[in-house]
């Protein structure tokens, strides 16, 4: 029964990513949470979103920006380690409120059309704080939005490159979860529905964003998707 509710969690969340191209913490971790503690539901859940980066990756490699693309993975490196540094001596819910606040702060932005270019950070440190966050919490994917939006990306540029990123980026939150025991080496081959779920979605997903969303309904989805995230924090 776990592994088929894993499996139709893994299958919306990659559903609402493929579509706006984050938002999978908003889904699967924090069930999750209520059936494993929570440094093993982020270790399923990041074997998950390997999968799902992957076949979004997939079917989204036409549209993917080279160049920001790597800019933003070599980026997110530096805060990937921190992130396995911190995950390793702190409890990850002491920054939530915080983190609540500035999801927040994005989507009034993105509500009132603000200069989406305009920087609250220096840009370079949008990708690092999206690599803290994505082993933090699974939700980086915001900061990685926002570095996509310097470089005038439209909505399927933004969602292939940022699940570009993502696929490099969990490779190693994978060998770190399950390297360092947070979560069981089974579970590789154990969640084998739930990878299959996760292809179906993305492929799903791309589908709705290509024919049905255009760029103001993308953006008004993207600003009421970083207000549940921020609910979802600060509850």
């Amino acid at each position: 029964m776990d592994l088929l509710l894993i499996s139709l969690l893994s299958f919306f969340s990659a559903l609402v990513t493929s579509v706006f191209g984050f938002g999978a913490g908003l889904v699967l971790t924090p069930l999750l949470g209520f059936m494993m503690p929570l440094t093993e539901a982020l270790g399923v859940a990041g074997l998950v979103f390997l999968f799902t980066a992957g076949s979004k990756t997939f079917w989204y490699r036409r549209d993917i920006d080279r160049r920001v693309y790597r800019k933003g993975f070599l980026l997110s490196l530096p805060g990937l380690l921190i992130g396995f540094v911190v995950i390793s001596l702190v409890n990850p819910e002491l920054f939530e409120t915080a983190y609540a606040l500035l999801l927040i702060f994005f989507a009034v932005n993105i509500l009132r059309q603000t200069d989406q270019t305009r920087a609250l950070l220096p840009q370079p440190l949008y990708p690092v704080c999206g690599g803290i966050l994505s082993v933090l919490m699974h939700s980086g994917g915001v900061f990685f939005f926002r570095f996509g939006q310097f470089y005038s990306l439209n909505r399927l540029q933004l969602v292939g490159t940022v699940a570009a990123i993502h696929l490099s980026m969990n490779i190693f939150k994978a060998i770190f979860f399950t390297g360092s025991g947070m979560v069981e080496v089974s579970y590789l081959y154990r969640l084998a529905p739930a990878y299959v779920a996760a292809v179906v979605g993305t492929r799903i997903g791309r589908a709705v964003l290509k024919n049905y969303v255009d760029e103001r309904t993308f953006s008004i989805g993207m600003a009421i998707l970083l207000l549940l995230l921020a609910l979802k924090y600060l509850v």
